[in-house]
Protein backbone atom coordinates (compact mmCIF):
# COMPACT_ATOMS: atom_id res chain seq x y z
CA UNK A 1 0.00 0.00 0.00
CA UNK A 2 1.44 3.10 -0.80
CA UNK A 3 1.83 6.19 1.13
CA UNK A 4 -0.78 9.38 1.10
CA UNK A 5 0.80 12.88 -0.02
CA UNK A 6 -1.30 15.92 0.78
CA UNK A 7 -1.18 18.08 -2.56
CA UNK A 8 -0.79 21.87 -1.47
CA UNK A 9 -1.23 24.99 -3.54
CA UNK A 10 3.16 24.51 -4.77
CA UNK A 11 5.16 27.58 -4.52
CA UNK A 12 3.97 30.69 -5.12
CA UNK A 13 5.82 33.69 -6.08
CA UNK A 14 7.55 36.36 -3.21
CA UNK A 15 7.47 39.63 -5.04
CA UNK A 16 8.71 41.01 -2.03
CA UNK A 17 12.07 39.38 -2.51
CA UNK A 18 12.29 38.75 -5.99
CA UNK A 19 11.12 41.62 -7.57
CA UNK A 20 11.05 40.54 -11.83
CA UNK A 21 9.88 36.91 -12.84
CA UNK A 22 10.13 35.56 -16.14
CA UNK A 23 9.08 32.15 -17.65
CA UNK A 24 6.38 30.46 -19.59
CA UNK A 25 2.88 31.13 -18.78
CA UNK A 26 1.69 27.24 -18.37
CA UNK A 27 -1.58 27.72 -17.05
CA UNK A 28 -4.49 29.19 -15.42
CA UNK A 29 -6.22 28.10 -12.06
CA UNK A 30 -9.88 29.67 -10.54
CA UNK A 31 -10.97 29.47 -7.37
CA UNK A 32 -7.90 29.23 -5.40
CA UNK A 33 -7.91 29.85 -1.89
CA UNK A 34 -9.82 31.41 0.74
CA UNK A 35 -10.81 34.05 -1.55
CA UNK A 36 -11.43 32.43 -4.70
CA UNK A 37 -8.76 33.65 -6.34
CA UNK A 38 -7.19 33.33 -9.97
CA UNK A 39 -3.21 31.39 -9.77
CA UNK A 40 -1.22 31.96 -12.56
CA UNK A 41 1.25 29.08 -13.12
CA UNK A 42 4.89 30.02 -14.53
CA UNK A 43 7.36 28.02 -15.30
CA UNK A 44 10.78 29.21 -15.00
CA UNK A 45 13.80 28.87 -16.80
CA UNK A 46 15.13 26.27 -14.23
CA UNK A 47 11.90 24.26 -14.71
CA UNK A 48 10.43 24.84 -11.13
CA UNK A 49 6.73 26.10 -11.01
CA UNK A 50 5.46 29.02 -9.37
CA UNK A 51 2.76 30.37 -8.88
CA UNK A 52 1.41 34.19 -8.99
CA UNK A 53 -1.49 35.34 -7.59
CA UNK A 54 -4.09 37.08 -8.90
CA UNK A 55 -5.45 40.48 -8.27
CA UNK A 56 -7.79 42.97 -10.34
CA UNK A 57 -4.63 44.05 -11.61
CA UNK A 58 -2.71 41.40 -12.56
CA UNK A 59 -6.30 39.25 -13.77
CA UNK A 60 -6.71 42.22 -16.48
CA UNK A 61 -3.39 41.98 -17.91
CA UNK A 62 -3.41 38.42 -18.15
CA UNK A 63 -6.56 38.47 -20.12
CA UNK A 64 -4.44 39.12 -23.10
CA UNK A 65 -1.61 36.80 -22.71
CA UNK A 66 -2.30 33.15 -24.13
CA UNK A 67 -1.09 29.79 -22.50
CA UNK A 68 2.62 28.93 -23.64
CA UNK A 69 3.56 32.86 -24.05
CA UNK A 70 6.42 33.83 -22.50
CA UNK A 71 6.23 36.77 -20.08
CA UNK A 72 8.03 38.73 -17.45
CA UNK A 73 6.33 40.49 -14.50
CA UNK A 74 7.98 43.55 -13.19
CA UNK A 75 7.03 44.26 -9.14
CA UNK A 76 7.11 48.50 -8.70
CA UNK A 77 6.19 48.49 -5.53
CA UNK A 78 2.82 50.47 -3.64
CA UNK A 79 0.94 52.75 -5.96
CA UNK A 80 -2.43 54.58 -4.79
CA UNK A 81 -5.50 54.49 -6.58
CA UNK A 82 -6.10 58.08 -8.68
CA UNK A 83 -10.01 57.78 -7.69
CA UNK A 84 -10.21 55.89 -4.21
CA UNK A 85 -7.23 56.33 -2.73
CA UNK A 86 -6.51 52.98 -1.67
CA UNK A 87 -2.61 51.64 -2.21
CA UNK A 88 -2.35 48.61 -4.19
CA UNK A 89 0.77 46.44 -5.44
CA UNK A 90 1.45 47.38 -9.18
CA UNK A 91 3.00 45.13 -11.49
CA UNK A 92 4.19 45.68 -14.99
CA UNK A 93 3.54 42.64 -17.39
CA UNK A 94 5.39 42.12 -20.19
CA UNK A 95 4.90 38.73 -22.75
CA UNK A 96 6.48 37.80 -26.31
CA UNK A 97 3.38 36.82 -28.36
CA UNK A 98 3.31 33.28 -30.48
CA UNK A 99 3.56 33.57 -33.84
CA UNK A 100 0.04 33.17 -34.81
CA UNK A 101 -0.31 36.22 -32.57
CA UNK A 102 1.75 38.65 -33.98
Amino acid sequence: MSDWVKVGIGLTWDYIKEKDLEGTYVSKRENVGPNNSNMYDIRKAGSSVVGVWGSTLLDDKFNGISIGEDIRIVYLGLAKGEKTGREYHNFDVYHKPTESKK
